[in-house]
């Protein structure tokens, strides 16, 4: 359990929005980041990731639809990576 009941998956399928969703919110409750969401278009979310100062601690876009985008993943992957660790999202 991580926190405000919220879980980590224990499988991420690579090509699943909510459970790549579920992992990122996870881990930044996790490591005491705050998640901001906000839909940029129809396929893909832009994510904030606040720190307990009040800085961005990262940027990065969700695809909706990973399975159409698979290098939208990986590089969502490499992204947060500084933040997660490497491989956060094989978990």
């Amino acid at each position: 359990m991580v926190g405000k009941g919220y879980s980590l998956p224990r499988v991420v399928e690579r090509d699943d929005y909510a459970a790549i969703r579920d992992r990122i919110i996870g881990l930044s409750h996790l490591h005491g980041l705050r998640c901001d969401w906000a839909e940029t278009t129809k396929r893909q979310r832009f994510l904030l990731l606040w720190d307990a100062e009040g800085r961005v601690a990262a940027r990065a876009i969700v695809p909706l639809y990973p399975r159409e985008t698979p290098q939208l993943v990986d590089s969502l992957e490499q992204g947060l990576a500084h933040l997660f660790g490497d491989d956060w999202l094989e978990g």
